[in-house]
């Protein structure tokens, strides 16, 4: 007997990008339930334009030829009731911004089914995420992929620039021997580089030999209280790092560990949250972030509290006053 969670995508390609498209997929594949049908309705031109990614995942397109704004946004409906009557879908997931589905998604939860919307960044605004979230058994909002590897090509060409002058420094320490005031004044800003503190012996010693262990005196304490100054101050953020650690419950780690943005404190839209708790297992695809809050709120809070659109990291002090 076939236990398999049986689904049908529905992708509205006049509201939708290729490249939001694409992150859908991926989760939906991590899920692994079965994607039944998988069908995209948009014009004649976004036929062409969505004809690699339709190739790639099998999906079937279906221009429309006729003319209006909602010519396509019709057909789409008429496919998903036809689908649920004939066919035996267990969930229908619709891709698309678009307000205009309310009515299909209301019917579709009347006739048993399950329906998971997926809407992009930008293109529906709060009110609509909103009332989606109302209709829909779960709905999700997924931002276009910014260029994210670019700073992490910038960091490489950053370290390597500043490992040049690191580099240069050790062959310029037997020249600046012969001329000491012009590198100590160009240096002297440079508190990294160790190349000022020898430099007085050599110099003192052709002047004044009697001048030679007041030099060298007055050079070797300023690393030396320098080091110490260090491991003191790492001694002491160490505990503190430790302490605050100890004083968060193993779900709240694994919250910011899952959602790192929240350790800020700045609220954090609840839709991509959801989608980082359900990557990493820690809710279940039809639980309810507010609910999963709730159990957490000496340590979050829902904004606003009538009706949640984001959350926000309290901190680890509220366990232990609260």
């Amino acid at each position: 007997m076939d236990t398999h969670h049986r689904i049908a995508l529905l992708i509205d390609a006049d509201n939708v990008s290729i490249d939001v498209l694409r992150q859908i997929l991926h989760r939906l594949n991590l899920t692994g339930d079965r994607l039944q049908h998988r069908r995209a309705y948009g014009s004649v031109q976004k036929a062409a334009e969505f004809a690699e990614i339709c190739r790639d995942h099998a999906i079937r397109f279906l221009p429309s030829t006729f003319a209006g704004p909602n010519a396509t946004d019709i057909a789409m409906a008429i496919d998903a009731i036809e689908l649920v009557l004939r066919q035996p879908v267990d969930e229908v997931v619709i891709v698309s911004s678009d307000m205009d589905y309310s009515p299909l998604i209301v019917r579709l939860r009347e006739l048993g089914c399950r329906v998971t919307g997926y809407g992009q960044a930008g293109k529906s605004g709060r009110d609509i995420e909103r009332d989606y979230e109302r209709v829909y058994d779960c709905f999700e909002v997924v931002g276009p992929s910014k260029a994210r590897p670019a700073p992490a090509g910038r960091a490489p060409a950053r370290s390597a620039d500043r490992r040049r002058p690191a580099d240069k420094a050790p062959p310029a320490v037997p020249v600046a021997t012969a001329e000491l005031p012009a590198p100590v004044r160009g240096r002297s800003p440079r508190s990294r580089v160790a190349i000022p503190a020898p430099l007085p012996a050599p110099v003192t010693v052709a002047a004044t030999p009697a001048a030679e262990p007041a030099a060298v005196a007055e050079a070797e304490p300023a690393p030396a209280r320098t080091a110490s100054s260090r491991r003191r101050s790492k001694a002491k953020a160490a505990p503190a790092a430790e302490a605050v650690s100890h004083a968060l419950p193993p779900a709240v780690d694994a919250v910011l560990e899952a959602c790192p943005d929240l350790r800020g404190g700045a609220p954090v839209r609840l839709n991509g949250v959801a989608v980082a708790l359900r990557e990493r297992g820690l809710l279940t695809k039809s639980g309810k972030t507010t609910s999963f809050f709730k159990k957490l709120e000496a340590h979050f809070a829902l904004l606003p509290a009538d009706k949640p659109e984001s959350v926000r990291f309290l901190g680890a002090g509220t366990d232990v006053t609260g």
